[in-house]
């Protein structure tokens, strides 16, 4: 590459868990570099912090709260306050921020994100977005270990697959055109559900994707603040850019970052939690579980959104049952 400059190929991911399995687990594959991480939202010509925290409504409404019981106060006036718990993405933004900053943070971003109204979404979308009652500006402040892998993600998987002589790897393979041909005593599928179950002719689910649009800047020491700065205006298409050269110090004369923008279409990255699809997956799902011998993990098989602990937890914790199982 013309900067020198590591990339994450699908979007940045930043390695986050409380698990102590998991992180002693990773330990195995790689050395890990402390990263906390940040994001800017860029609203109404100003950069404000994600999630919203003190600074971001200072900045925004021109308030001066100089305290944690301040926030609470302003949120509390803000909040709108349901007879019901939230049942959608909407409501649940508008009962944590208020209206207006669920007009300027929330509601822009979720449509470009989902090409839906966040009033068509379930609330988990929105609930798992943290709210700041203080300064704290870190995107995931509770976890005790933040990292990044020193030597960038592949590097990993070459560690933990590509030098086990007792895993062979097939790129480029479709599983369904070869599984007849497959001597295994025990499937562990991570595809569509949906796509596993094709034969059966029903309908499927839904999946957003992402396009990333590559730009250099060259002789540029940094195009942005921050390594990620969402944009949840509707003036524009994308939802985010990303700059990584902000990632693990790297250095360059130069910088390279990627605009994102969601899409239907394309490899399946989300999936789309409104009624339709959960109660499609209901249905899928049934069927999984009468499947002999086959086991479905991870965010596509399990239509749910995993973040990378939680992927490596999961896979963990079957394992323990296969080996009880066969015990």
């Amino acid at each position: 590459e013309e900067t020198n400059i590591r990339v994450n190929k699908y979007g940045a991911h930043l390695f986050h868990t409380n698990h102590e399995r998991v992180w002693n687990y990773i330990q195995k594959f790689s050395k890990w570099t402390p990263y906390e991480h940040r994001v800017l939202g860029y609203v109404n010509k100003t950069h404000v912090p994600v999630p919203v925290n003190i600074d971001t409504v200072n900045l925004l409404f021109h308030s001066n709260i100089q305290s944690t019981e301040e926030m609470d106060k302003w949120l509390k006036k803000e909040q709108v306050h349901y007879d019901h718990e939230p049942v959608n993405s909407e409501e649940m933004a508008m009962s944590r921020v208020g209206k207006r900053l669920f007009e300027l943070i929330f509601k822009g971003y979720t449509l470009k994100q989902w090409n839906k109204d966040p009033s068509e979404l379930g609330p988990e979308v929105t609930a798992r977005i943290p709210v700041r009652n203080d300064w704290d500006d870190r995107y995931f402040p509770n976890d005790k270990y933040q990292v990044l892998p020193s030597e960038g993600y592949t590097k990993v998987f070459e560690n933990m697959i590509g030098s086990n002589e007792k895993i062979d790897v097939f790129s480029n393979t479709d599983f369904f055109e070869v599984r007849d041909r497959l001597n295994c005593e025990t499937i562990i599928y991570t595809g569509p559900i949906d796509s596993y179950f094709a034969d059966q002719g029903w309908d499927s689910l839904e999946y957003r994707s992402l396009d990333f649009e590559r730009k250099v800047a060259m002789n540029t020491k940094f195009f942005q603040p921050i390594s990620v700065v969402n944009h949840p205006s509707n003036e524009n298409d994308f939802t985010r850019i990303v700059e990584y050269k902000h990632f693990l110090n790297q250095t360059s004369p130069h910088t390279v970052y990627f605009i994102e923008r969601s899409k239907d279409g394309g490899e399946p990255y989300y999936p789309v939690p409104n009624k339709r699809n959960k109660d499609l997956f209901a249905k899928y799902k049934a069927m999984a579980e009468k499947e002999k011998d086959v086991h479905f993990v991870g965010r596509l098989a399990n239509y749910k959104y995993f973040n990378m602990d939680e992927a490596i937890y999961n896979a963990l914790e079957l394992f323990d049952k296969i080996a009880a199982d066969q015990q």
